[in-house]
C-alpha cells in the first residue's frame, strides 16, 4: 500500500480533499479509481439525490464504489466533451467519538480556467458519514443532491459564496 493512499485517510480533510482531487482531471484523463476504492469502507455506497433517467421522478439512486466508477467513473474518464473539476467551497463537520457527518458544499467547473475564476456551471451538497477505525478514516456514504431552482443551496452552507 503506497504511503500517498494512507495520507488521503488520515484526516476528515485529507479523505474529503482526496475524493474532490480524483473526480477532477482534463477530457479524457484517466482517474486513480482504485485509490477511490480505497477511500470507502468495503460496505461504503454512494447515494445521489436526482431525477430518475426513465420516469424524471427525483428519487434517491443507489451505488457501490463499483457501480460509480462503472458508470459515472468511465463518463468521466472518457465521456465527457470537456475537463471535470470540483472544489469544496463550504465545510460543516459534526464528529462524534469515530463518527463524522460533513455537509461540504461543491462547485463544478469544465476547466481550470473556470474554477480559478470561480465561475461554477453547477453546485450542490455531499453529505459524507465517516467512519474512524483500524487507525484511518473511511467513507461509509456519500450521499448528495445537486442545486436547483427548486432546491437551492440555504445560505448556511454558501460560506463566503
Amino acid at each position: 500500500m503506497e504511503d500517498r493512499y494512507l495520507k488521503s485517510v488520515e484526516s476528515i480533510d485529507s479523505i474529503i480533499d482526496t475524493n474532490y482531487i480524483i473526480l477532477g482531471g482534463e477530457q479524457g484523463e484517466p482517474r486513480d479509481w482504485e485509490l477511490y476504492k480505497f477511500l470507502f469502507h468495503p460496505d461504503g455506497r454512494l447515494i445521489r439525490y436526482e431525477k430518475s433517467l426513465t420516469d424524471g421522478v427525483l428519487r434517491p439512486q443507489f451505488l457501490t464504489v463499483d457501480d460509480y466508477i462503472n458508470t459515472t467513473g468511465k463518463w468521466l474518464d472518457s465521456g465527457r466533451k470537456s475537463a471535470f473539476y470540483e472544489n469544496e467551497a463550504h465545510k460543516e463537520v459534526h464528529a462524534f467519538g469515530n463518527i463524522a457527518q460533513v455537509f461540504s458544499t461543491y462547485q463544478s467547473f469544465n476547466s481550470k480556467e473556470e474554477m480559478a475564476e470561480n465561475k461554477a456551471h453547477a453546485r450542490g451538497i455531499n453529505s459524507f458519514q465517516l467512519l474512524f477505525d483500524e487507525d484511518r478514516w473511511w467513507i461509509l456514504n456519500l450521499f448528495w443532491a445537486r442545486e436547483t431552482p427548486e432546491l437551492p443551496i440555504p445560505d448556511k452552507f454558501l460560506g463566503k459564496l
